[in-house]
C-alpha cells in the first residue's frame, strides 16, 4: 500500500491516487514525483513549495523529496485542485556553493570534504566507493551538486543520492539488479518486453589519436649563408636541443624567456624554430648547422572489423584522446570502440509489478524466443499508479556493451596515466552578514520658561489730519489732547518756515 507524507503528516486521504507519477532517472538526473490533491470544504490543508515530501511502499522509502512547483485551478463545487511535482532530496545539495581548491586527494576524501564545508551536514558517504586521486581540483563557487558531477565527469564514475541521503558514487555499469528477465521468470508483464537495435552508432572502422610522446633522438642539418638567422625544425623537440655550427657547439636559450646577451641562440617550442643573434649568425657553409633533440609525434593508430564491414559496409570513426601515451593503449581503446559499436546498440523497455528496479542498475535478459542474451543498463524507471495499492513500473533499457571503454579509461586513471586536474586558482574572503532589527525611542521636555520665544506682533496707527484747518502754533512741547485741539508745536529747526 502506497503511502504519501507531507512534511510528516500523512495525507494519502487527499490524494489522487490516479495521478501519481514517479520517474527515476539515471545516476545524478534528479527524480521526479508529481501528484494531484483536493482543498474543500471540511479540509483546511493547503501544500506549499518546499515541503518534504515522503513516499512509501509499506515501510519502504520510494521517494523522498521536495515540493517545487505548484498549479493550483477552481474546480466545480468550489473545490480547488493542486497539481504538485517534486524533485528528490538530493536537489538539496545545490543549495551550497563551493569555493575551494583540492590537491592530490583521493574522490572518496574530496566528497567527504565538500560535504563537511558545503552542504548541510545531514548528507552521508557511505556508498562512495572511488579511491582514483585527483591531482587538482578548483571549485569557483560552484553548487556542490555541480561540484561532485565534475569528479564524476573527471573519473568515468556514476552517482546519485539514495532516499536516505546518503551519496552512491560508484565505477559504471557496477551495480547488479534484484531481478533478471527470462521467457519464463514471471516478473514483469509479458507482452511487453520490446528491444530494438539501433545502427546510426555503428563503428566498424576506427582511428585513434592519442597525444603526443617522445621519440629517439633526432638530428637535422641546416647550411648557413652568412645573413641567414631562424631555421625552422621538422620536429617539436620535447626539450632544450644541441646546437652545432661548424662542430662548434652553442649555448641554447628560450626565445622570449631567456635574456638575449646570455645564450648564442633561442628555442621556440611551439614554433619549432632556432633563432641566432645578430652576432652569432652562422657563416655560410653546407649542413655546417646541425640541431638535435627528442623529437614529440602523435600516436595515431587505425582498427577495423571485417566481418561487421561485410555485414553492415564501412563505418568510419575518429577520435581524439589526448591522454592517450602509448601505442599500446591506443590500440586497447581502438579494440573497446569496435566491441561497442561493432553491431549498432541494443535498446529496449518493458513493464513490471515487482519493486527495487534503480536506474543505473544492470539487468540480465535472456530469451529464447527473441534468440538474445544480454547485459543492459537501466536507464529509467516510470512509476505509476492503478489504485492506491496496485501500480507499475515502465524500465527502459540501453546496451552496456560500451562497458569496455569506460573499464579502459578507468584502467588508465588507475594507472596514473592521466593527470586529473580542472580549474585554476580562487581566492574568496568569508564573512557574515548579519541581519539585525534596533528599536530606539526619544523623548524630549521643553521648560518654556527658560528656552527663549519668538512671537509676531504686527503695530498699526492711524494719523487723521483735518485739510484746510486753522491751527494755532505754541512755542513749547506740546501734544494735542484730541482731534479738536487746533494747537500744534512749532519747530524752529525743521519747520518749513525757518
Amino acid at each position: 500500500m502506497i503511502t504519501i507524507k507531507i512534511n510528516n503528516i500523512d495525507r494519502s486521504s487527499l490524494i489522487d491516487f490516479g495521478s501519481v507519477k514517479k520517474k527515476d532517472n539515471i545516476n545524478q538526473n534528479a527524480d521526479t514525483l508529481q501528484f494531484s490533491l483536493e482543498y474543500h470544504a471540511g479540509q483546511t490543508f493547503r501544500p506549499e513549495v518546499s515541503s518534504l515530501v515522503e513516499m512509501l511502499d509499506g515501510d519502504t522509502r520510494i521517494f523522498y523529496g521536495r515540493i517545487t512547483s505548484i498549479d493550483q485551478s477552481i474546480e466545480s463545487d468550489n473545490i480547488v485542485s493542486y497539481d504538485i511535482r517534486c524533485n528528490d532530496i538530493g536537489r538539496d545539495l545545490a543549495r551550497y556553493l563551493a569555493n575551494e581548491t583540492y590537491e592530490k586527494m583521493s574522490v572518496n576524501d574530496i566528497i567527504t570534504a565538500l560535504l563537511d564545508d558545503f552542504s548541510d551536514g545531514t548528507f552521508t558517504t557511505n556508498n562512495v566507493n572511488c579511491d582514483i586521486e585527483i591531482t587538482k581540483i578548483t571549485y569557483d563557487r560552484v553548487n556542490t551538486w555541480d561540484a561532485i558531477n565534475q569528479l564524476a565527469d573527471l573519473t568515468n564514475y556514476s552517482w546519485y543520492v539514495d532516499y536516505n541521503k546518503d551519496i552512491h558514487f560508484f565505477q559504471k555499469n557496477s551495480e547488479a539488479a534484484p531481478i533478471s528477465i527470462s521467457d519464463e521468470s514471471n516478473n514483469f508483464i509479458f507482452d511487453s518486453l520490446q528491444i530494438s537495435n539501433d545502427l546510426t552508432q555503428i563503428r566498424n572502422r576506427v582511428m585513434i589519436k592519442g597525444g603526443e610522446v617522445e621519440g629517439d633522438p633526432r638530428t637535422e642539418y641546416f647550411d648557413g649563408n652568412g645573413t641567414r638567422d631562424t631555421f625552422v625544425t621538422a620536429n617539436k623537440f620535447a626539450r632544450l636541443p644541441t646546437v652545432l655550427v661548424d662542430g662548434v657547439t652553442k649555448t641554447v636559450g628560450v626565445d622570449y624567456l631567456s635574456n638575449e646577451e646570455d645564450f648564442d641562440c633561442f628555442w621556440d617550442y611551439n614554433q619549432k624554430y632556432i633563432r641566432f643573434k645578430a652576432d652569432t649568425i652562422p657563416p655560410a657553409g653546407t649542413n655546417n648547422i646541425s640541431i638535435t633533440g627528442i623529437p614529440l609525434y602523435n600516436i595515431i593508430v587505425q582498427m577495423e572489423e571485417p566481418t561487421s564491414i561485410a555485414k553492415y559496409g564501412v563505418a568510419e570513426f575518429y577520435k581524439n584522446v589526448p591522454d592517450i601515451k602509448s601505442r599500446e593503449d591506443a590500440i586497447l581503446y581502438a579494440k573497446a570502440q569496435i566491441e561497442a559499436y561493432r553491431a549498432g546498440i541494443d535498446e529496449g523497455e518493458f513493464q513490471t509489478y515487482t519493486s527495487g528496479l534503480r536506474s543505473g542498475q544492470i539487468i540480465s535478459i535472456s530469451s529464447t524466443l527473441m534468440g538474445m542474451s544480454e547485459q543492459f543498463v537501466i536507464q529509467s524507471v516510470d512509476f505509476s499508479m492503478l489504485t492506491q495499492e496496485k501500480f507499475k513500473y515502465q524500465v527502459r533499457l540501453a546496451s552496456v556493451k560500451s562497458i569496455g571503454i569506460i573499464d579502459f579509461l578507468i584502467n588508465l586513471l588507475r594507472n596514473n596515466k592521466l593527470a586529473l586536474e580542472k580549474g585554476g586558482e580562487s581566492v574568496i574572503e568569508k564573512t557574515t552578514y548579519p541581519t539585525e532589527k534596533m528599536a530606539m525611542s526619544d523623548a524630549i521636555a521643553i521648560d518654556t520658561d527658560d528656552y527663549p520665544q519668538s512671537e509676531e506682533m504686527t503695530i498699526a496707527e492711524t494719523i487723521t489730519e483735518r485739510l484746510n484747518y486753522q491751527h494755532d502754533f505754541v512755542l513749547c512741547p506740546y501734544e494735542p489732547t484730541d482731534i479738536d485741539d487746533a494747537k500744534r508745536e512749532f519747530l524752529l529747526d525743521c519747520s518749513p518756515l525757518c
